[in-house]
């Protein structure tokens, strides 16, 4: 039998994927994550949640729910974020306090709850887009993601023929 592993952020796209994985490796996995509406809609309970994962709805910031969270816990891996650099500039006190504040709330509630492993991940708005691959395989650099419209049939930049590109 593996591990208990918390993973705060667990119900986000990198999160799932990282929740299931831990799953398929045999650990017991618990999410914390404040199922924001902006990401989730209104659902009380994400869509793709990987089955066997024990879901908590709460806030990271929140130090009664970090503790209750990491209560028989061997190793966390933190994804909790607000992401987007657009939300960073109209919801700047959200934005900072849930990365900042909520990151000081864990490793403090870890003093007194310590666990074997943290791991902490960062963003695309730290490591960058990447390179990108046009349709004819060339290697993009510095694309550039234009906003989603209601006909996007692609999260994927477009090259200079306005087709999509891939990774």
């Amino acid at each position: 039998m593996g591990e208990t592993v918390l993973v705060t952020g667990g119900a986000g796209f990198i999160g799932r994927a990282v929740t299931a994985e831990l799953l398929r490796r045999g650990n017991e996995v618990r999410v914390l994550d404040s199922l924001i509406e902006q990401v989730h809609g209104n659902r009380d309970h994400p869509e793709d949640f990987p089955a066997g994962a024990e879901l908590i709805v709460g806030d990271i910031r929140n130090k009664d729910v970090v503790t209750r969270a990491l209560q028989r816990v061997d190793s966390v891996i933190h994804l909790a974020a607000e992401v987007g650099v657009g939300q960073s500039m109209y919801a700047v006190e959200r934005y900072t306090s849930v990365n900042e504040t909520g990151s000081a709330v864990l490793f403090e509630a870890l003093i007194d709850k310590p666990v074997r492993r943290v791991v902490t991940a960062s963003s695309m708005s730290i490591y960058g887009e990447g390179l990108y691959e046009d349709a004819d395989g060339n290697l993009v650099q510095d694309a550039e993601r234009k906003p989603r419209t209601s006909d996007s049939q692609s999260w994927d930049p477009l090259d200079a023929q306005g087709r999509p590109s891939g990774l």
